[in-house]
């Protein structure tokens, strides 16, 4: 079978590309994803536990020069001497960073381990949650080989984790019901509770909200052209968000758009132009971008959010140029 006849639905399939040559490490997209999805702060002391809750983390790649090397992988000096033992260089290091969230796999690892069905693979191609099913097991945080899941060890979202050891006092701690925090929750996403597991969603809230905007003007069209409101029918085409209609909370924010979002069967989209030539395959999928590359490739989980290598061309008479942009081999 060819790719296309292998998808529940022909009209979404949804998907995300990061051009970590854009990517400059700010973090807003975690700040804006904080603020839209009503992801909770678990205070200092949970911090240091390593309890955050950000379904967005931010990790940072260091390199150092790389010299020339003999036979046995020792730096060799200018002077042509060998070194025993080879010593790094930590001068002016380059880094990297890399956003990671949840990368919406489609062999998920995480859907097969958990007992109650709490995470599922939707037919647009996303890893849902039900929050209502999670028993908080958390097999599927530990089956999760890009670590993207966060477990809710306490009710961050109704007690304030700003005073000390208030999250461990349980019913009889200080509530946050009526302040500033909580009154600044986005509506269309629902507030977690204790013992739940958690993770990007795709901004799953905005999707639906397209799909229903182009419903009713469907709707509306069909009305205007005389069609009796008893005898109208919306069928999944009429459903079809419009090109890059749809951005999600960390797409928005990033200042130098280094996120592309988007229907992966519409090739007007800006992320299917990210990830692919117009190369088409016997399968009925097209050949990726040489940047384009999926993290852990090898494991088979078939992620639907990939990234944009970094490249760099830097001026051949520069100092150590044609070290730059090339990380150690150890």
């Amino acid at each position: 079978k060819k790719h296309e006849d292998l998808l529940s639905d022909k009209i979404h399939q949804w998907g995300m590309a990061i051009d970590l040559n854009a990517c400059i490490g700010c973090n807003a997209c975690i700040v804006a994803c904080q603020a839209e999805n009503n992801i909770p702060i678990v205070g200092k002391e949970q911090v240091a536990m390593g309890r955050e809750m950000h379904w967005i983390r931010m990790d940072r790649y260091y390199a150092t020069p790389v010299y020339e090397r003999d036979d046995h992988g020792h730096i060799e000096k200018e002077e042509g001497k060998k070194k025993a033992v080879p010593s790094w260089v930590k001068d002016n290091p380059e880094l990297v960073p890399q956003p990671v969230a949840c990368v919406q796999c489609e062999n998920a690892p995480c859907e097969t381990v958990c007992p109650v069905n709490a995470t599922v693979h939707t037919e647009e191609g996303l890893n849902a949650m039900a929050y209502n099913r999670c028993i908080g097991t958390r097999y599927c945080a530990n089956n999760c080989p890009y670590k993207a899941r966060r477990f809710n060890y306490f009710d961050y979202n109704k007690r304030n984790p700003l005073i000390a050891h208030n999250l461990y006092k349980g019913p009889l701690g200080e509530k946050k019901v009526g302040e500033a925090p909580h009154l600044q929750r986005n509506p269309n996403v629902s507030v977690r509770m204790r013992g739940v597991m958690e993770k990007c969603t795709y901004c799953v809230q905005r999707l639906e909200s397209a799909k229903i905007k182009q419903k009713q003007i469907g709707r509306a069209m069909a009305l205007q052209a005389g069609t009796p409101s008893t005898a109208i029918e919306i069928g999944p085409e009429d459903l079809r968000v419009k090109t890059d209609s749809v951005r999600t909370a960390c797409q928005e924010a990033c200042p130098t758009e280094a996120i592309s979002f988007g229907n992966l069967l519409d090739r007007k989209s800006k992320v299917w132009r990210a990830k692919y030539t117009d190369h088409l395959r016997d399968d009925g999928t097209y050949d990726p971008k040489p940047r384009n590359y999926d993290v852990l490739n090898y494991i088979g989980t078939v992620p639907r959010t990939s990234y944009l290598a970094r490249v760099k061309n830097p001026n051949p008479d520069m100092p150590d140029a044609k070290y730059r942009g090339l990380a150690t081999i150890h």
